[in-house]
């Protein structure tokens, strides 16, 4: 190990380290991260732009729920999941309005994108948590990488996963079958947003340094394009990049293409 790597937990350490609350205080409680403002600004018009439809997915929402709100007007069905019991325990006590972190600061922000006032914050908070049908275990890494009624799998509308994939692999060949597998759950002809970062080795929050797979833009194009996605097609992709920070939403082909 590298002097540069020392320091920096690996994948195997991620459950008995990670701490739900410490991550919400230091990326949501005020915002100030790059990756996380850019993310909320842009998201809002990424679903402005679509239209209703019945399901999402929010895969690896960790503990946060901002993607739930800013679709909270998009679907009639939302779900979460995530691969950590401790993210899965505080979206079910945000969803049950007993959790003890205040999302008011994010929810100010998607209002201020979406041109609704500030009085109207409890109400966004209450409609999104009155869509949210379930919260689930997902892994990336498996094949079906929810574990989800045989209703839902393969066939949600949307499915989006912020900043997660290259916090779970190694190396691009892991990176690539974790999209596959993720974008799987995608209906022909559905939508699938990932947001991330390129070109970093580690993230740290809570006093602790995580492994991140250094993800270059070549490998993800390469990974969507081979999980079926028309990254290719300028009418259906949307694809912001600023500062090593990335933001895409492009459609699933059909079974027939």
């Amino acid at each position: 190990m590298t002097t540069e790597m020392q320091g920096i937990l690996g994948l195997d350490k991620l459950e008995s380290n990670f701490d739900a609350k410490a991550y919400l205080w230091d990326f949501y409680k005020g915002i100030e991260d790059p990756a996380m403002q850019m993310m909320i600004m842009l998201l809002p018009n990424i679903a402005e732009r679509m239209d209703c439809y019945e399901s999402l997915l929010d895969f690896g929402a960790g503990p946060t729920v901002h993607v739930a709100v800013v679709f909270r007007n998009k679907v009639n069905n939302i779900y979460l999941a995530d691969y950590l019991p401790q993210n899965r325990n505080e979206l079910m006590l945000w969803r049950d309005g007993t959790n003890s972190f205040d999302w008011t600061p994010v929810l100010k922000m998607i209002a201020t994108v979406e041109g609704v006032g500030w009085l109207h914050l409890k109400e966004i908070e209450q409609r999104t948590k009155s869509k949210i049908r379930s919260v689930f275990h997902c892994d990336c890494h498996v094949e079906p990488s929810i574990s989800a009624p045989k209703i839902l799998q393969n066939n949600f509308d949307i499915v989006v996963t912020m900043l997660c994939l290259e916090y779970c692999c190694k190396d691009a060949k892991q990176y690539k079958e974790a999209v596959r597998n993720v974008s799987a759950q995608v209906r022909p002809e559905g939508w699938f947003v990932m947001g991330g970062v390129l070109e970093e080795n580690w993230y740290s929050f809570g006093g602790h340094k995580y492994a991140c797979f250094y993800l270059t833009e070549r490998v993800l194009f390469e990974a969507l394009r081979e999980a079926n996605l028309l990254v290719d097609d300028p009418q259906s992709l949307t694809y912001y990049c600023s500062e090593g920070v990335f933001l895409i939403c492009c459609k699933k082909k059909t079974n027939n293409i």
